[in-house]
């Protein structure tokens, strides 16, 4: 549900909020993602309150607030409905109707330990991952391109 923002954002939680900064074209490139997909994303990220843009050369991305400040719930709200109730996947008139079914307690118990996860797992779980974004490969800026 969420791997695209939270791999996307690790990147950033990899640096202090007041250092690196990571531009759309860095994120898109480290993650494989196209450049306008990641400036869409960043850009409703900034709106939220999340990351913080500086335009220009030398120019970018980074961590609005401390990474332990930041849940992947925020995130994941972003772009997902996490808690629209769950609507029986068999269709209208079934739930209710007829013999007790399983599925959506279980589906509800199993939204409900996720939703916990999300709120209480932050960015700071990124910045301890051994695996570090490389600061060398940042693209030089190039005004053409």
């Amino acid at each position: 549900m969420a791997t695209l923002e939270t791999n996307k954002d690790s990147m950033l939680a990899n640096f202090e909020t007041e250092g690196f900064k990571a531009n759309a074209a860095t994120i898109a490139k480290a993650r494989a993602l196209s450049k306008p997909l990641v400036g869409k994303l960043m850009s409703q990220m900034s709106t939220a309150g999340l990351v913080n843009g500086t335009p220009g050369p030398g120019g970018g991305f980074f961590l609005s607030r401390e990474p332990s400040d930041i849940s992947l719930l925020e995130i994941v709200r972003l772009f997902e409905k996490v808690e629209e109730g769950l609507t029986c996947p068999f269709g209208p008139g079934w739930c209710g109707v007829g013999d007790y079914c399983r599925c959506i307690t279980i589906w509800q118990r199993r939204m409900k330990r996720l939703i916990d996860w999300l709120t209480r797992t932050t960015l700071e779980t990124f910045t301890t991952h051994p695996v570090k974004p490389d600061r060398s490969t940042e693209p030089e800026f190039n005004p053409h391109a």
